[in-house]
């Protein structure tokens, strides 16, 4: 029995991971457009990489689960077609019995989907937030735009004409009108931004520094070889940092901080901790719906598309009324019980028709003649 149950998990495994991979791709080559221009504007190639990775998790939730139930439909099928469910009924087999290996891969899948909801999507969505933020709000995200005049703040302008590919900035230029009456203009053949403890520092060299007087029509010119330059005033305050339900983790949802903005998003907090209890149990949904599609009814070749195509429609329904109830549930607290009482009742429907209407070892067609249904 075990090496039965271990070739039908074998057999569902091949699909679902293609399909898995496929729709995951495909997803996170579609999300991962809206950083090119990013990379178009400097973004290191790691830097990008990393932070295309970092959706994967929150694309898995859902591809994962329609790789199951696609999967598991193709290979009950091709069991089907193949006649194996018809050899493995003769040995005595019932229908409840051969649903045994897909419930084992369903509830594995179901501890991974807890792990990806709980732990990485968080990390990832928050790490994307956080690069994001530093990336808009540093200074090195505006100058290294190459061959355009960048406005820091009002009255301070800077021009890059290239970057290396080490990250060295080359023909730097930077005007300083703040005070209209002695306006500061840099120049210089290269330089870069660093970081310190006192705040960021522009650091040029070989080049020289012009101030004007309007008042005595006077020019000086300082010529330099190493010149910082304090931009921390330029900087970006960022504003205290909120973190998005989604990118919480268990602790912060149970226990979320005391702020006001925490209250005005309690519905949405409190959405998105049982969206992560409930959304695997769908993976129970799916995976019966899927076998019912191939044993469930009478087994006659004439009613098999019809019941796949049934089985195939049902599981997207499924899935669009799990996202419709996520989302009336952030509104309307009184719908949070149906986001466990749907997919457990789908699960508890679609496993009694799998089974062929029991639970149990029985074997539901004749052992003498098992070909008789097939027509």
């Amino acid at each position: 029995m075990k090496n039965m149950n271990w070739y039908i998990i074998r057999q569902l495994l091949t699909p679902m991971l293609f399909i898995t991979f496929a729709l995951t791709g495909i997803i996170w080559l579609s999300q991962s457009l809206k950083y090119v221009d990013k990379l178009i504007n400097g973004l290191p190639i790691s830097t990008f990489l990393y932070l295309t990775v970092l959706l994967l998790p929150g694309i898995l939730k859902f591809t994962l689960m329609l790789g199951l139930f696609f999967g598991t439909l193709f290979a009950f099928n091709k069991l089907y077609s193949e006649s194996e469910l018809v050899v493995m009924w003769a040995a005595g087999l019932s229908k409840w019995a051969l649903t045994k290996p897909a419930l084992y891969l369903a509830l594995a899948l179901m501890a991974v989907l807890y792990f990806i909801s709980f732990v990485l999507t968080p990390h990832g969505i928050r790490t994307l937030d956080e690069l994001r933020l530093e990336w808009r709000e540093s200074l090195a995200s505006v100058v290294l735009r190459e061959g355009v005049f960048n406005s820091l703040s009002s009255g301070v302008t800077v021009y890059i004409r290239e970057k290396s590919s080490s990250g060295e900035l080359l023909g730097i230029l930077v005007h300083d009108e703040r005070d209209l009456e002695k306006p500061v203009t840099y120049m210089a053949e290269q330089g870069a931004f660093v970081k310190t403890e006192d705040g960021p520092r522009f650091v040029m060299k070989k080049g020289n520094l012009q101030e004007v007087q309007k008042d005595q029509a006077k020019l000086s010119i300082l010529y330099f070889d190493d010149y910082t330059l304090d931009v921390s005033q330029f900087e970006k305050k960022r504003d205290k940092y909120w973190i998005d339900p989604k990118a919480r983790y268990f602790h912060e949802l149970m226990w979320p901080e005391e702020s006001e903005k925490t209250a005005r998003n309690m519905g949405e907090i409190i959405a998105e901790l049982h969206q992560r209890f409930a959304l695997p149990l769908y993976i129970l949904a799916l995976t019966y719906t899927a076998v019912a599609g191939v044993t469930s009814g009478e087994f006659t070749r004439r009613s098999r598309v019809k019941r796949l195509l049934t089985a195939a429609v049902s599981g997207i329904l499924l899935i669009v009324l799990a996202v419709v109830l996520f989302r009336l549930a952030v509104s309307h607290s009184w719908i949070t019980p149906l986001l466990y009482v749907v997919p457990l009742l789908a699960a508890g429907l679609s496993a009694h028709l799998a089974s062929g209407g029991r639970i149990g070892n029985q074997p539901e067609i004749s052992l003498q003649n098992p070909e008789m249904k097939e027509t």
